[in-house]
């Protein structure tokens, strides 16, 4: 009997310590789980939000775009975000200016997003934020041209959606929870399926240091909880993801095992030493077994467990087996989309980088040579315009895959939008990359089909070879790219090779570009005045505002070398700004018959506070509207008429004069003219400078005279430079003239002195 009761006793101790096993096991278990689901939710988003970043930089780096944000162009902003919210998925995409204005967000964000763009810590460039009770991850790409000028910003709600997205990616039924501080600073849901407790606080506030896994008691029972604080935008933390897996559910698996144990301890007592000896062999030991394995497996290694025999361990030792397996799997699976374009199923810029690496690393001589082709489809843009996204899709993997077949040694990427890359190594001949590139623009040259459509583009293609056109991935792609932009500047459809030159070119413009900031700033630019001479009143009857530059060190600088860098970076809105204003304050200290004609960029014209700027240097100066006279060129015309006929009729309320420059130039002129009354048609100095002794520019001269006056408009022909010129002008009936023979440019303290001299003259 005493030996029953020790044996009994035994048993029984055996049962509490494979309970506390079991326990500790589901415990390890559902933590390990719990940590891999919060590792793949990091590895996710980190993946997500360097696509997201991607996909914002090719936006960012259209001309047009940036033109829109530093011109607040606020139709092609829209408009730009709204392809970008289809194509990356996101539903919140929105532009903030380095003001801090926000295009594209809703009320309730506006003020928090701009927040987050301007003060997110350096280096990070995306933050967890509360808004209400909704919570967001905002995701920030700066726009820069080269500096930053404002910020494209995604923000994609952490709702229901997201938490089932994350759910699903686990091997067991865990339950994802969003939480953010209520007022009383205390952690809950907006579903309220957590409410303010302070074990909830106490976990959350344990996990900046490590991951603990307690057992907490909510509203749906007891559940083992892990948390994880997520960043805000200066560092603290505004949100936390709660994972949490119910006990009931965690300890499932091994009910049988504790039913087996219940029945064990009821056999008979004279085989209570046997079945010890067995359970001791049978439960122990994979315990244990498994135990060591989830050790492993929360650090990061992959492990099985062994299955021996049929019974409840070894289905528990199965099911232990499956999980890990999924998690490597997953891992696999995340990896592989950090690694790959998702639509085409090519390598990314990630990958790309990498093995241009290696290629470089192996072929460390000119013997070894390694190319890089970059590639950008032409016209890509008017196949999503007119034939939607999904043609464009389809087009871009039908490209992949030519891409593929016509290059099988070679590494084929896609690096974004419609720019892909090739790298070609290991040894091949010094014209391989010009055929290879000849054959690329040859297949795709003809049409092809995409989603039932028949699509028609081409490649520009830039091509540069290691060693000689770089020693590093950086410089070889920038290299390749620079050769790329030659080829588009050269008509497309064709490809060129990186020249040292075209290095230089591209260091001259940045640094032009430098310049041209620091001149606005410090004050650099001057204007100067040609007179415009009235062959009616035969006196000067107003001055042309031309703007000059004179460097510190480079010492007077051409309009037509900075000019179109302006131009092209946007400048030319804040200088053309400056211009206004100068001409109109110094106009002031002229006679009152005198009017001052200023130049207006296309690009200054279309944008969205052109009529307040005009307004302004009015009300500053005091001079009188019907003393200013805008001159345009036809080319403001090209992105449609009836908004710039709708601004000209403004500025004419206002009582500004309108001149319509380099006429005779374009193909549309007698159209604006029907379209618009112009106060003064400017004849373009191409036909001026023949008109004495060519018949053709002659004729070509009184028909612009007469069509002027039969309109009411008045006539200044450019570049008069003799006076045989002025002589024909003056008989075809021309109303002035302006040019180097009655007098050039003069610095503005010049003016009074030649008006002074004019008036002598006339007296």
């Amino acid at each position: 009997m005493l030996y029953t009761g020790l044996f009994a006793l035994a048993l029984a101790l055996l049962g509490v310590t494979a309970q506390a096993l079991i326990r500790a096991h589901a415990e390890s278990s559902t933590k390990a789980e719990l940590v891999a689901s919060g590792t793949v939710y990091d590895g996710l988003w980190a993946l997500r939000s360097k696509t997201l970043g991607d996909t914002a930089a090719v936006l960012a780096h259209d001309f047009g775009f940036r033109t829109a944000v530093a011109t607040g162009d606020h139709a092609t902003i829209n408009s730009a975000l709204a392809t970008l919210r289809e194509r990356a998925g996101v539903p919140l995409v929105m532009v903030v200016n380095m003001d801090g204005r926000v295009i594209g967000a809703p009320p309730v964000l506006a003020g928090l997003v701009a927040g987050v763009a301007m003060d997110l810590q350096p280096g990070r460039h995306d933050a967890v934020v509360v808004a209400g009770n909704a919570v967001y991850r905002v995701v920030v790409s700066p726009i820069m041209a080269p500096t930053r000028i404002g910020s494209v910003v995604f923000a994609l709600p952490l709702d229901a959606a997201e938490m089932q997205s994350l759910q699903d990616l686990s091997a067991i039924p865990l339950t994802a929870t969003m939480l953010h501080r209520d007022a009383a600073g205390h952690w809950v849901s907006a579903d309220r399926s957590v409410v303010a407790d302070a074990a909830v606080d106490a976990l959350v506030a344990s996990s900046y240091k490590h991951r603990s896994l307690v057992m907490l008691d909510l509203t749906s029972g007891r559940a083992f909880a892990l948390a994880k604080p997520l960043t805000g935008p200066n560092g603290g933390d505004q949100a936390a993801l709660l994972l949490r897996y119910p006990l009931s559910a965690a300890l499932a698996s091994y009910l049988p095992l504790q039913v087996g144990l219940g029945l064990a301890g009821l056999v008979g007592v004279l085989l209570v030493v046997l079945a010890s000896a067995r359970l001791a062999r049978g439960i122990a030991s994979p315990i244990a077994a498994l135990d060591a394995a989830a050790r492993a497996l929360e650090e990061g290694a992959r492990t099985e467990v062994a299955v021996v025999g049929h019974d409840e361990l070894a289905r528990l030792a199965e099911s232990f087996n499956r999980m890990s397996a999924g998690i490597v799997e997953r891992e696999h699976r995340i990896s592989h989309l950090a690694f790959h374009d998702q639509l085409t199923g090519l390598p990314n810029r990630t990958y790309f980088r990498q093995a241009l690496e290696q290629a470089l690393g192996r072929g460390t001589g000119r013997r070894n040579p390694v190319a890089v082709l970059c590639l950008d489809l032409d016209g890509f843009k008017g196949v999503n315009d007119t034939l939607g996204h999904p043609v464009g899709d389809a087009l871009l993997r039908e490209i992949g895959d030519i891409l593929t077949a016509l290059t099988p040694d070679c590494l084929v990427s896609r690096l974004g939008g419609d720019e892909y890359a090739i790298i070609l190594s290991g040894g091949f001949d010094a014209d391989r990359p010009r055929m290879l590139a000849q054959a690329i623009i040859d297949r795709v040259a003809k049409p092809m089909q995409a989603e039932g459509h028949q699509v028609a583009t081409g490649f520009s293609i830039g091509i540069a070879i290691g060693p000689d056109d770089g020693l590093d991935s950086d410089q070889l792609l920038k290299n390749a790219d620079l050769a790329l932009y030659r080829a588009k500047r050269d008509g497309r459809g064709v490809f060129r090779f990186f020249e040292p030159a075209l290095d230089a070119a591209a260091r001259r413009r940045r640094q032009l570009e430098l310049d041209l900031r620091e001149a606005l700033q410090t004050g650099q630019f001057r204007l100067n005045f040609q007179p415009i001479f009235d062959l009616k009143a035969d006196r000067i009857g107003g001055f042309e505002a031309l703007l000059r530059w004179n460097h510190p060190t480079r010492g007077e600088v051409g309009p037509t070398e900075f000019i179109p860098v302006a131009e092209d970076t946007g400048l030319i809105v804040a200088i053309g700004e400056w211009v206004m204003h100068e001409a109109c304050r110094q106009a002031t200290a002229w006679p009152e018959h005198i009017r001052v004609a200023v130049n207006v960029s296309p690009l200054q014209f279309r944008s969205s506070g052109f009529q307040a700027v005009i307004l302004q240097a009015l009300a500053r100066s005091g001079l009188p509207p019907n003393r200013l006279e805008v001159e345009i060129t036809e080319s403001v015309f090209l992105d449609g008429e009836a908004p710039v006929i709708a601004l000209l009729h403004g500025l004419r309320a206002m009582g500004v004069r309108v001149a319509l420059d380099d006429f005779g130039t374009g193909y549309s002129s007698l159209s604006y003219l029907r379209s618009f009354p112009f106060d003064k048609i400017k004849i373009d100095r191409s036909f001026v400078t023949h008109v004495a002794e060519d018949s053709s520019s002659a004729a070509i001269v009184r028909a612009i005279v007469d069509l002027a006056h039969a309109l009411n408009m008045e006539t200044t022909a450019e570049g008069v430079e003799d006076g045989d010129q002025l002589e024909r002008l003056r008989g075809q009936g021309c109303s002035s003239i302006q040019g180097y023979f009655f007098s050039p440019p003069v610095e503005g303290s010049i003016v009074a002195a030649l008006l002074a001299m004019n008036m002598a003259k006339a007296a």
